[in-house]
């Protein structure tokens, strides 16, 4: 987790915050996505069977829990690398200037 007391200024940090923000807000939809489409079309997607049980009613009581467990995986893979590549960034340009690198 990075932890900074200082106020994040750069490039490095605010290309940092600009990409947190997009993946955030892009798993955000899919999670939107997914709350409201599974119920409103579930009638609809009964028409089609998965493992014996009709789609919708899999969608809600199994496939939507699947999905929210891997927007968390992918969440905590995108930022422990967007943190490790900002650590990474932040330390190359603290040893080109001569101080040290600030982390938590």
């Amino acid at each position: 987790m990075l932890v900074q007391n200082q106020p994040m200024l750069g490039s490095a940090h605010y290309s940092f915050w600009l990409k947190t923000r997009r993946w955030t807000l892009g798993l955000l939809a899919a999670w939107l996505l997914v709350n409201l489409c599974v119920p409103w079309f579930a009638r609809d997607l009964d028409r089609f069977s998965f493992l014996g049980f009709p789609l919708g009613y899999w969608l809600a009581a199994e496939g939507a829990l699947l999905v929210y467990l891997l927007l968390i995986a992918i969440y905590v893979v995108v930022m422990d690398r967007l943190e490790a590549a900002l650590l990474a960034q932040t330390a190359a340009t603290a040893s080109s200037t001569g101080a040290a690198p600030t982390q938590g």
